[in-house]
């Protein structure tokens, strides 16, 4: 014999609405349970959150009204029955609902962020749209569009590339389409500006003394990474405290003029160099003022002209000044090439200075005072000869002389 359900037994309620509803539509999903009970609680589900909920007298059923404005009213959505007797509440199967919206909203967000990158670093880009169902995607790189190949990796809403080079430093775009109502929606994301750089490589420290006053001397220091997308952005530290900085835009080397007191040695400067990534230093640099002269030949020969040099550690593009000290007269002259000739017959004494340094002395002597010493030798040796002339004599005679007396 079958059994039939018991009519005052609470079934199951079955559910009825939409697959799919356009965005801002209102729409009716209705639930109802086969019982004689006179009254039933109603209550709409989507997922866990309840929408709305109704007393209905069977066997009427409940139908609900629902606003769907957002993508997120899109769901899975189930009714719940209630006598309110002990009979235990029933659930009705779920019905998913897909909401249908025109895109709006695209952005694109990078990694890293922002996204300047050193080459052969990995560049993500990902495209979010606010509202939009049933979307595609296509990417853009200075409005040319950008195709999947080995070095771009493309999947819909995301880009990547995985060793940058400097060619993919641009502009990138994502441009979202969907189909509503019959019509085609197209919006594209802001530009994300990508810069793709060299680091910059350990720079290169030189310094030139620029011009003097009474109390101080300007020192030009001169800053150049070889290597690094500019802008490069140059530190100068004295002693490891910070000095003054320099922005090089459009050529590498950067200069900065700093002031310094008069001294034997200055201090230990040092470059740093950043355009976006880890700062590089350069070695450290310690000015030593301390001049030297040298000749060529060195020593002079005396009665040949020669060549003086006077140098310093330091660039130096001049004057360099030249001091001559003669027997009865002085004399100085300044050039701007660190190399003076001298003719033979100016002997006396020479020295250069630069920047209120002086150097070392050398002495030229005269050709006369020259040979000198060597007249006094051969006199020497003349005496010593004729003193061994006559003693050779005298032994002659004394010789023959002891011979007479013995025959």
């Amino acid at each position: 014999m079958d059994k039939y359900p018991d009519p005052g037994q609470l079934l199951n309620p079955t559910i009825h609405g939409p697959d799919r509803v356009n965005i801002n539509d209102t729409e009716t999903i209705s639930c109802n349970a086969s019982t004689e009970t006179r009254l039933i609680m109603y209550s709409l589900f989507r997922e866990t959150t309840l929408i709305q909920a109704k007393n209905v007298s069977t066997p009427n059923a409940a139908n609900f009204s629902v606003s769907f404005h957002s993508e997120s009213d899109a769901g899975a959505y189930k009714c719940k029955a209630d006598s309110g007797d002990v009979t235990r509440a029933k659930y009705s199967e779920s019905i998913n609902i897909a909401v249908l919206a025109p895109v709006l909203g695209v952005t694109t967000n990078s990694t890293p962020y922002p996204p300047v990158l050193k080459v052969q670093s990995k560049l993500s880009l990902s495209c979010f749209v606010k509202q939009g169902s049933n979307v595609t995607f296509q990417w853009y790189f200075d409005k040319q569009q950008l195709l999947p190949s080995p070095s771009v990796k493309i999947n819909q809403s995301s880009l990547v590339i995985d060793h940058v080079n400097l060619n993919n430093t641009g502009s990138y775009e994502c441009k979202v389409s969907n189909q509503f109502n019959m019509k085609t929606f197209r919006i594209t994301s802001n530009p994300t500006q990508v810069t793709v750089k060299v680091p910059a490589s350990h720079p290169e420290i030189s310094a030139t003394i620029t011009h003097m006053d009474k109390e101080q001397m300007f020192t030009s220091f001169s800053c150049v990474s070889r290597e690094g997308t500019l802008p490069i952005i140059y530190t100068l530290y004295r002693n490891g405290t910070f000095v003054n900085s320099y922005t090089a835009q459009s050529r590498r080397e950067g200069q900065l003029l700093v002031p310094v007191k008069y001294s034997d040695k200055l201090d230990n400067f040092k470059c740093k160099a950043v355009n976006g990534f880890q700062p590089k230093y350069s070695n450290a640099l310690a000015i030593d003022l301390a001049v030297q002269m040298t000749s060529d030949p060195d020593p002079p020969i005396p009665g040949h002209p020669f060549t003086l040099n006077c140098s310093v550690s330091y660039e130096h593009k001049g004057p360099y000044t030249w001091h001559f000290v003669h027997p009865g007269k002085n004399s100085t002259q300044n050039t701007n090439g660190n190399q003076i000739s001298v003719a033979a017959t100016d002997a006396g004494r020479y020295y250069c200075s630069v920047n209120k340094q002086i150097s070392n002395w050398i002495e030229i002597p005269s050709q006369d005072s020259s040979l000198q010493p060597v007249t006094i030798a051969v006199s020497i040796a003349a005496t010593v000869l004729l003193i061994l002339t006559i003693g050779l004599i005298c032994y002659c005679v004394a010789n023959k002389a002891h011979r007479f007396n013995v025959s």
